[in-house]
Protein backbone atom coordinates (compact mmCIF):
# COMPACT_ATOMS: atom_id res chain seq x y z
CA UNK A 1 0.00 0.00 0.00
CA UNK A 2 2.49 2.64 1.13
CA UNK A 3 1.69 6.05 2.55
CA UNK A 4 0.51 8.63 0.07
CA UNK A 5 2.35 11.96 0.21
CA UNK A 6 -0.99 13.68 0.87
CA UNK A 7 -1.64 11.68 4.05
CA UNK A 8 -0.94 14.59 6.35
CA UNK A 9 -2.04 16.81 9.20
CA UNK A 10 -4.43 19.46 7.96
CA UNK A 11 -5.10 21.65 11.01
CA UNK A 12 -3.23 24.02 13.32
CA UNK A 13 -5.12 22.46 16.23
CA UNK A 14 -2.54 19.68 16.40
CA UNK A 15 0.38 20.28 18.82
CA UNK A 16 3.98 19.90 17.68
CA UNK A 17 4.53 16.73 19.73
CA UNK A 18 1.75 14.88 17.93
CA UNK A 19 2.83 16.21 14.52
CA UNK A 20 6.33 14.79 15.08
CA UNK A 21 4.84 11.46 16.14
CA UNK A 22 2.60 11.36 13.05
CA UNK A 23 5.37 12.26 10.62
CA UNK A 24 7.81 9.79 12.18
CA UNK A 25 5.37 6.89 12.00
CA UNK A 26 4.74 7.57 8.32
CA UNK A 27 8.45 7.04 7.71
CA UNK A 28 9.11 4.21 10.16
CA UNK A 29 6.15 1.97 9.26
CA UNK A 30 7.09 -0.31 6.36
CA UNK A 31 4.62 -3.12 6.91
CA UNK A 32 1.29 -2.79 5.06
CA UNK A 33 -0.73 -4.04 8.03
CA UNK A 34 0.85 -1.40 10.25
CA UNK A 35 0.14 1.28 7.68
CA UNK A 36 -3.52 0.25 7.41
CA UNK A 37 -3.81 0.18 11.19
CA UNK A 38 -2.38 3.71 11.49
CA UNK A 39 -4.75 5.08 8.84
CA UNK A 40 -7.72 3.56 10.67
CA UNK A 41 -6.69 5.07 14.00
CA UNK A 42 -6.04 8.50 12.50
CA UNK A 43 -9.40 8.44 10.72
CA UNK A 44 -11.25 7.66 13.96
CA UNK A 45 -9.28 10.24 15.96
CA UNK A 46 -10.05 12.88 13.34
CA UNK A 47 -13.77 12.02 13.30
CA UNK A 48 -14.02 12.11 17.10
CA UNK A 49 -11.96 15.24 17.77
CA UNK A 50 -13.01 17.34 14.79
CA UNK A 51 -16.12 18.57 16.61
CA UNK A 52 -14.21 19.85 19.67
CA UNK A 53 -12.82 23.31 20.29
CA UNK A 54 -9.18 23.96 19.38
CA UNK A 55 -8.03 24.22 23.00
CA UNK A 56 -9.50 20.85 23.96
CA UNK A 57 -7.99 19.08 20.94
CA UNK A 58 -4.62 20.63 21.72
CA UNK A 59 -4.79 19.71 25.40
CA UNK A 60 -5.80 16.10 24.81
CA UNK A 61 -3.15 15.37 22.19
CA UNK A 62 -0.32 17.16 23.99
CA UNK A 63 -1.06 15.67 27.40
CA UNK A 64 -1.43 12.12 26.07
CA UNK A 65 1.90 12.29 24.24
CA UNK A 66 3.70 13.56 27.35
CA UNK A 67 1.86 11.22 29.72
CA UNK A 68 2.56 8.06 27.75
CA UNK A 69 6.21 8.88 27.15
CA UNK A 70 6.77 9.49 30.87
CA UNK A 71 4.63 6.54 31.97
CA UNK A 72 6.27 4.00 29.70
CA UNK A 73 7.34 0.94 31.68
CA UNK A 74 10.83 -0.34 30.98
CA UNK A 75 11.88 -3.90 31.81
CA UNK A 76 15.13 -2.91 33.49
CA UNK A 77 16.20 0.43 34.84
CA UNK A 78 19.78 1.39 35.64
CA UNK A 79 20.32 4.42 37.85
CA UNK A 80 22.99 6.99 37.10
CA UNK A 81 24.48 9.75 39.23
CA UNK A 82 23.03 12.98 37.90
CA UNK A 83 26.04 15.20 37.25
CA UNK A 84 27.35 17.61 34.64
CA UNK A 85 29.41 14.72 33.28
CA UNK A 86 26.25 12.67 32.67
CA UNK A 87 24.67 15.61 30.85
CA UNK A 88 27.75 15.91 28.68
CA UNK A 89 27.49 12.20 27.75
CA UNK A 90 23.83 12.64 26.81
CA UNK A 91 24.51 15.68 24.65
CA UNK A 92 27.44 14.01 22.86
CA UNK A 93 25.39 10.88 22.17
CA UNK A 94 22.51 12.95 20.83
CA UNK A 95 24.70 15.06 18.56
CA UNK A 96 26.36 11.94 17.17
CA UNK A 97 23.08 10.16 16.44
CA UNK A 98 20.51 12.86 15.73
CA UNK A 99 20.68 12.64 11.95
CA UNK A 100 19.69 8.97 12.21
CA UNK A 101 16.86 9.54 14.70
CA UNK A 102 13.25 10.04 13.66
CA UNK A 103 11.78 13.46 14.40
CA UNK A 104 9.78 12.02 17.31
CA UNK A 105 12.87 10.30 18.73
CA UNK A 106 14.71 13.60 18.44
CA UNK A 107 11.91 15.37 20.28
CA UNK A 108 12.07 12.89 23.17
CA UNK A 109 15.82 13.23 23.55
CA UNK A 110 15.87 17.01 23.06
CA UNK A 111 13.12 17.42 25.66
CA UNK A 112 15.01 15.42 28.27
CA UNK A 113 18.27 17.27 27.64
CA UNK A 114 16.47 20.63 27.71
CA UNK A 115 14.82 19.70 31.01
CA UNK A 116 18.18 18.86 32.54
CA UNK A 117 19.76 22.04 31.17
CA UNK A 118 17.05 24.08 32.85
CA UNK A 119 17.78 22.36 36.19
CA UNK A 120 21.48 23.02 35.62
CA UNK A 121 20.75 26.70 34.98
CA UNK A 122 19.01 27.12 38.35
CA UNK A 123 21.89 25.46 40.17
CA UNK A 124 20.61 21.95 40.85
CA UNK A 125 23.11 19.98 38.77
CA UNK A 126 26.88 20.17 39.33
CA UNK A 127 29.99 18.00 39.19
CA UNK A 128 28.82 16.28 42.35
CA UNK A 129 26.06 13.66 42.34
CA UNK A 130 22.62 15.23 42.72
CA UNK A 131 21.29 14.84 46.27
CA UNK A 132 18.02 16.70 47.03
CA UNK A 133 18.63 16.59 50.79
CA UNK A 134 21.62 18.92 50.43
CA UNK A 135 19.60 21.87 49.16
CA UNK A 136 18.19 24.51 51.47
CA UNK A 137 15.87 27.52 51.39
CA UNK A 138 14.38 28.40 47.99
CA UNK A 139 16.19 25.57 46.18
CA UNK A 140 14.81 22.88 48.48
CA UNK A 141 11.45 22.69 46.69
CA UNK A 142 13.08 22.78 43.25
CA UNK A 143 15.39 19.92 44.24
CA UNK A 144 12.46 17.87 45.53
CA UNK A 145 10.62 18.39 42.23
CA UNK A 146 13.66 17.28 40.27
CA UNK A 147 14.00 14.17 42.45
CA UNK A 148 10.37 13.27 41.64
CA UNK A 149 10.83 13.96 37.95
CA UNK A 150 13.94 11.77 37.77
CA UNK A 151 11.75 8.72 38.39
CA UNK A 152 10.40 9.29 34.89
CA UNK A 153 13.54 10.68 33.23
CA UNK A 154 16.16 8.19 34.45
CA UNK A 155 14.80 5.22 32.44
CA UNK A 156 14.94 7.38 29.32
CA UNK A 157 18.45 8.57 30.15
CA UNK A 158 19.54 4.94 30.36
CA UNK A 159 17.94 4.16 26.98
CA UNK A 160 19.50 7.18 25.28
CA UNK A 161 22.94 6.05 26.42
CA UNK A 162 22.51 2.33 25.76
CA UNK A 163 20.53 2.15 22.50
CA UNK A 164 21.70 2.93 18.99
CA UNK A 165 19.60 5.19 16.78
CA UNK A 166 17.74 2.32 15.08
CA UNK A 167 16.84 0.72 18.42
CA UNK A 168 15.69 4.05 19.82
CA UNK A 169 13.50 4.66 16.77
CA UNK A 170 11.91 1.25 17.33
CA UNK A 171 11.24 2.20 20.94
CA UNK A 172 9.65 5.53 20.02
CA UNK A 173 7.49 3.80 17.39
CA UNK A 174 6.35 1.27 19.98
CA UNK A 175 5.31 4.11 22.28
CA UNK A 176 3.67 5.94 19.38
CA UNK A 177 1.29 3.00 18.92
CA UNK A 178 0.34 3.19 22.59
CA UNK A 179 -0.28 6.93 22.24
CA UNK A 180 -2.46 6.53 19.14
CA UNK A 181 -4.55 3.82 20.79
CA UNK A 182 -4.90 5.88 23.94
CA UNK A 183 -5.81 9.05 22.08
CA UNK A 184 -8.37 7.11 20.06
CA UNK A 185 -10.02 5.80 23.23
CA UNK A 186 -9.94 9.22 24.85
CA UNK A 187 -11.26 10.97 21.77
CA UNK A 188 -14.32 8.73 21.65
CA UNK A 189 -15.26 9.51 25.22
CA UNK A 190 -14.52 13.20 24.83
CA UNK A 191 -16.97 13.14 21.95
CA UNK A 192 -19.62 11.27 23.93
CA UNK A 193 -19.37 12.96 27.32
CA UNK A 194 -18.13 16.48 26.57
CA UNK A 195 -21.12 18.14 24.96
CA UNK A 196 -20.19 21.47 26.56
CA UNK A 197 -16.90 21.47 24.62
CA UNK A 198 -18.38 20.79 21.18
CA UNK A 199 -17.97 23.53 18.57
CA UNK A 200 -20.55 24.52 15.99
CA UNK A 201 -18.60 23.16 13.04
CA UNK A 202 -16.52 20.07 12.38
CA UNK A 203 -12.90 20.66 11.43
CA UNK A 204 -10.86 18.33 9.25
CA UNK A 205 -7.76 17.55 11.30
CA UNK A 206 -6.15 15.10 8.87
CA UNK A 207 -6.11 14.70 5.12
CA UNK A 208 -6.49 11.02 4.22
CA UNK A 209 -6.42 10.29 0.48
CA UNK A 210 -9.18 8.02 -0.79
CA UNK A 211 -6.60 5.43 -1.80
CA UNK A 212 -5.81 4.88 1.87
CA UNK A 213 -9.47 4.77 2.84
CA UNK A 214 -10.34 2.04 0.31
CA UNK A 215 -9.68 -0.72 2.79
CA UNK A 216 -12.42 -2.90 4.26
CA UNK A 217 -13.44 -1.50 7.69
CA UNK A 218 -13.29 -4.97 9.28
CA UNK A 219 -9.65 -5.28 8.26
CA UNK A 220 -8.81 -2.06 10.07
CA UNK A 221 -10.83 -3.04 13.12
CA UNK A 222 -9.18 -6.45 13.36
CA UNK A 223 -5.71 -4.91 13.20
CA UNK A 224 -6.59 -2.45 15.96
CA UNK A 225 -8.01 -5.17 18.16
CA UNK A 226 -4.77 -7.17 17.99
CA UNK A 227 -3.03 -4.57 20.18
CA UNK A 228 -5.76 -4.01 22.76
CA UNK A 229 -5.33 -5.69 26.13
CA UNK A 230 -8.09 -8.07 27.13
CA UNK A 231 -10.61 -6.17 29.18
CA UNK A 232 -14.36 -6.49 29.43
CA UNK A 233 -16.40 -3.94 27.50
CA UNK A 234 -18.15 -2.83 30.67
CA UNK A 235 -14.89 -2.34 32.59
CA UNK A 236 -13.31 -0.43 29.72
CA UNK A 237 -16.41 1.72 29.21
CA UNK A 238 -16.64 2.68 32.87
CA UNK A 239 -12.94 3.41 33.17
CA UNK A 240 -12.71 5.54 30.04
CA UNK A 241 -15.94 7.38 30.85
CA UNK A 242 -14.69 8.39 34.30
CA UNK A 243 -11.29 9.43 32.98
CA UNK A 244 -12.79 11.49 30.16
CA UNK A 245 -15.15 13.27 32.55
CA UNK A 246 -12.34 14.06 34.97
CA UNK A 247 -10.11 15.36 32.19
CA UNK A 248 -12.78 17.69 30.81
CA UNK A 249 -13.28 19.15 34.29
CA UNK A 250 -9.59 20.06 34.42
CA UNK A 251 -9.40 21.72 31.01
CA UNK A 252 -8.92 25.45 31.31
CA UNK A 253 -8.82 27.07 27.89
CA UNK A 254 -7.23 30.20 29.39
CA UNK A 255 -4.17 28.38 30.70
CA UNK A 256 -2.40 25.80 28.58
CA UNK A 257 1.08 26.36 30.00
CA UNK A 258 1.07 23.81 32.84
CA UNK A 259 0.29 20.66 30.89
CA UNK A 260 3.55 18.92 31.82
CA UNK A 261 3.14 19.59 35.55
CA UNK A 262 -0.47 18.43 35.44
CA UNK A 263 0.57 15.21 33.72
CA UNK A 264 3.24 14.47 36.34
CA UNK A 265 0.75 15.09 39.14
CA UNK A 266 -1.87 12.88 37.47
CA UNK A 267 0.60 10.04 37.05
CA UNK A 268 1.64 10.21 40.68
CA UNK A 269 -1.94 10.36 41.95
CA UNK A 270 -2.76 7.34 39.79
CA UNK A 271 0.13 5.33 41.23
CA UNK A 272 -0.63 6.12 44.87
Amino acid sequence: MGFHKDFRIESDRIPTEFTLLFDSMKIELKNQKDQIRMVGLIQEIGDNLGILEKEQIYFLLKSEVIRNVLEHKFDKIRDFDLTLQLMERLEKKFEANKKYLSSFSQWIQRSIIAELNYRKKIGLISNKSFNPSLFLDEKKDDAAKLARFLKYLMPWIERILSLNSSQFNQLSTQISWVILERVNDRSLFFKRFSSSLVSNTKIRLFNIPQKLLDVHPETIKNLQNQSIEEESLEEKSNREKNEAIEMTKKVDIKDMSTVSDDVINAIEQKSN
